[in-house]
């Protein structure tokens, strides 16, 4: 095969068209035509071509994920799931066929290259995930572990990093309970708000507590 036409697109001028043979091929970015250096009259053979195909499906899998951690930080698992249904989408569109073996290769590939410029950080993720809990939407410790878990984080992890943060679990109790029921008093006998305050992940002998030191007052 040979390159017979770079073009480059109207919509995105980072990207060329490589036509073969007189056909168009493929969309390439710059990056890829310079790595490989190809111009207008080089042969290629399948070996070749699909080794180029990979790796700028790969360059493209990479910005995306870039782009998608630039609005907020993510887990590893956040990260991971949304390219592999990124790919899933893009049959068809970036690439006629992937095999799922490669698709989990490229994925993970992508993976480690983001970690190796500290763009997945779990531990980060999962300090910066409790103090926004603590700070707009406080739980008792035992949900936000439970969130965290969910979002691909160990769970030995999760407990750590929550107990290192929280260290007064009693005081934002105080917190959820006044701001939903203002300067009421808790009573062992108020099954709805005590039932409200389990369901924000509070603990029986932290209820408790309130209890025994609003009957004090």
């Amino acid at each position: 095969m040979k390159i017979t036409k770079l073009v480059t697109q109207e919509r995105n001028t980072e990207r060329v068209n490589m036509f073969l043979d007189n056909k168009f091929a493929c969309g390439l970015s710059l990056n890829t035509v310079a790595k490989f250096n190809l111009f207008v009259g080089k042969e290629l053979d399948d070996e070749e071509f699909n080794k180029i195909l990979h790796d700028d499906l790969t360059e493209r899998i990479f910005n995306r994920a870039v782009t998608y951690i630039s609005r907020a930080i993510k887990s590893e698992k956040q990260i991971r799931v949304y390219l592999t249904n990124l790919l899933y989408k893009k049959k068809g569109i970036w690439f006629d066929d992937l095999s799922k073996e490669l698709g989990n290769e490229i994925v993970d590939f992508v993976i480690e290259k983001l970690k190796s410029y500290s763009y997945i950080d779990d531990k980060e993720f999962a300090e910066q995930f409790v103090l926004s809990r603590v700070k707009n939407k406080p739980r008792g410790k035992y949900i936000i572990v439970s969130e965290l878990i969910s979002k691909g984080i160990n769970k030995d992890l999760a407990e750590q990093t929550v107990d290192e943060l929280i260290k007064d679990e009693y005081d934002i109790l105080k917190r959820v309970f006044q701001k939903k029921y203002g300067e009421s008093k808790l009573l062992k006998e108020d099954r709805k708000k005590i039932d409200f305050l389990l369901r924000k992940g509070f603990d029986w002998d932290l209820i408790e507590r309130l209890i025994k030191n609003e009957s004090e007052k």
